[in-house]
């Protein structure tokens, strides 16, 4: 009789994520006033890039993180309007924005051929609501790692940063905090110290914008005000794990901040990636289990 081997899903590869190749510049830098980071030292890091038909070029439109070799994490509202996987590329190994500018062989963009928002995500509907702001890309094709690219891991589920941890956000953002924001020619970095959540829900603050699944981090006085900007929208806020090897994990997405993105008492808010972690692999597994179904082996 003939034997049919399904095939085995690896979820997550947790030994080879948060461990980038080339180190980081961790030295408490203040992506509005940050600095220009390492090139490939946050080598997750993607410019999610959309154009609405050819022959219009793509345009990079927000950031997201490589979580595995399949796998995109990003925000929900990056999808208004452009809802649709046909409209996006997923461009890793990038440090310049102008690709040719890079070291030719580390940038490679690839296609999308799922999109999945949270189910909870309204505020298309409700515009002040902004809960539930996360988002996973599938990609059309597995993504091939090597040192310019590399997955960031997913930290603890419920996991919560004590507030002063000093975490960094990346991104192609506005570096001067315009109205009206143009993306920055090379990768930034800032070090954003997470702030309680019961400083940021105060009145004066975030209020009841800020929900218990929402990261707040940046700088309180007028002097230090640095913060993430509309073109980080949906890219990482990663913070090193505990350990004896520095091992970077996704905390938060960048959702949103005041408009012209620095504003007294409204630091830089973030979906919290561990209060979505049942949510993340329940997906991943769910997309691996029907693609199996299609990939019976005959061993």
């Amino acid at each position: 009789p003939v034997q049919v081997c399904v095939i085995s899903v690896i979820v997550l590869d947790a030994e080879n994520c948060g461990n980038p190749e080339v180190k980081p510049n961790t030295a408490t830098t203040r992506v509005v006033n940050g600095v220009e980071a390492i090139p490939h030292s946050w080598p997750w890091q993607v410019s999610m890039q959309a154009t609405p038909m050819s022959p219009i070029p793509y345009m990079h439109g927000c950031g997201g993180s490589l979580i595995h070799e399949e796998w995109i994490l990003t925000a929900a509202h990056c999808f208004i309007p452009l809802n649709k996987p046909s409209y996006w590329r997923m461009c890793l190994g990038k440090h310049h924005m102008n690709s040719s500018m890079d070291v030719p062989s580390a940038e490679k963009c690839y296609k999308v051929d799922g999109i999945i928002r949270h189910k909870g995500f309204v505020y298309e509907q409700d515009r002040t609501d902004i809960t539930n702001d996360i988002a996973l890309v599938h990609l059309a094709e597995p993504v091939n790692m090597t040192r310019e690219i590399s997955p960031i891991c997913l930290p603890k589920p419920g996991a919560v940063m004590p507030a002063g941890t000093p975490c960094f956000v990346t991104g192609w953002g506005d570096e001067k905090g315009n109205l009206f924001p143009k993306v920055a020619e090379k990768l930034n970095q800032a070090a954003l110290p997470v702030i309680d959540f019961q400083t940021c829900s105060k009145p004066s603050y975030w209020w009841d914008t800020l929900r218990p699944s929402m990261i707040c981090a940046g700088y309180e006085s007028p002097d230090e005000l640095k913060s993430a900007c509309q073109g980080d929208s949906g890219g990482p806020f990663a913070c090193a794990a505990a350990g004896p090897k520095t091992t970077w994990e996704v905390h938060g997405i960048v959702s949103f901040g005041p408009r012209g993105c620095i504003k007294d008492k409204k630091p830089s808010v973030f979906t919290r990636v561990s209060a979505f972690s049942d949510w993340i692999i329940d997906n991943i597994k769910n997309r691996a289990a029907s693609n199996n179904l299609n990939k019976l082996l005959i061993c």
